[in-house]
């Protein structure tokens, strides 16, 4: 049995075994327990207020009470922790509830596809539900060079919050939601783009829109695009060719959406003070300097690229 958040750090590693053991190993008994949890309340059953969001009461549990009953169940052949409705047990945010699934994938029932597109949508972009007929793209400039600047505002925390940073990368903002959905799962999508160098760090941030204009930080990607086809064996992107560049493995959410919120989807190129800067050269980026950050990186974001969202409606 596993005991996950999400918004622990560590969940993508986690859940990555999770499914690992349940592909090639499906007799194992292999149970997870995931809510709305950072990486010390996964240890310990949650904490009543998270990153300033305030947990919903029943996400609260005895972990140690689980753990032995676990014990018992396995060693002993006791009775199975009544939690355990299913291999995946989770609680929806916003609706105060636990749900079950007998597998990752089956936490939906369906998706929502949103293209990135080059449209205005207020202050943002449309992200639509239907592809571009044309193809068109939106330009970004980063300079590596620039130390005063910072790219990438993706880390959840708090969750929720009044604005979102839109100095740089690009925002996409979908219609109001409609009826009664749940996000169950991790998103995915694909990135069209093309670069004046030969690699790029860049990142997915997923927020729900609330009504009252808050943003509600839901889930994130940050990935290198020369191991998005193989996470073993690196791939360099051709200078200023369009290439596709495919993203999973992001981080786990079940939350209740309200009806009239919308979504909003963000593509940025990754520049922080706590990353490791990626400056596209080609060389092993552990070994690249300032001195590789003279040329900016020159992004064009294609209006093809899309990111498919799990629901349960």
């Amino acid at each position: 049995m596993a005991f996950d958040g999400y918004y622990n750090d560590g969940q993508s590693s986690g859940l990555y075994y999770l499914r690992e053991l349940q592909k090639y190993s499906p007799e194992t008994p292999a149970y997870l327990v995931i809510g709305p949890y950072g990486h010390f309340g996964t240890q310990v059953g949650g904490e009543p207020v998270l990153y300033d969001y305030k947990v919903d009461s029943v996400a609260l549990f005895n972990i140690t009470k689980i753990t032995y009953q676990w014990f018992d169940y396995i060693l002993k052949n006791g009775e199975k922790p009544e939690i355990l409705k299913d291999k995946i047990n989770y609680e929806v945010m916003g609706a105060n509830e636990w749900r079950s699934a007998p597998s990752l994938d089956k936490m939906s029932n369906s998706f929502l596809t949103l293209y990135l597109t080059t449209t205005k949508s207020g202050n943002f972009y449309s992200a639509n539900g239907k592809k571009p007929t044309k193809q068109n793209y939106l330009l970004q400039e980063v300079d590596f060079a620039d130390r005063q600047n910072s790219n990438n505002d993706y880390y959840p925390e708090p969750i929720i919050r009044k604005e979102v940073d839109t100095s740089n990368g690009y925002l996409f903002i979908s219609d109001p939601i409609t009826e009664p959905t749940i996000i169950n799962g991790s998103f995915l999508g694909q990135i069209k783009a093309s670069i004046n160098k030969k690699d790029m760090d860049f990142g997915v941030t997923l927020y729900e829109v609330l009504p009252n204009g808050d943003y509600f930080h839901l889930s994130y990607f940050i990935g290198r695009a020369s191991y998005a086809t193989n996470i073993e064996k690196r791939k360099l992107l051709t200078p200023n060719k369009i290439e596709t560049i495919p993203f999973s493995n992001t981080h786990l959410i079940s939350k209740k959406l309200q009806i009239g919120s919308r979504l909003l989807v963000a593509i940025n190129i990754n520049k922080n003070p706590f990353s490791q800067l990626n400056y596209g050269t080609g060389k092993e980026v552990s070994t690249e300097t300032i001195n590789d950050a003279k040329e900016p990186l020159i992004v064009k974001w294609y209006n093809d690229s899309f990111v498919k969202i799990p629901i349960w409606r």
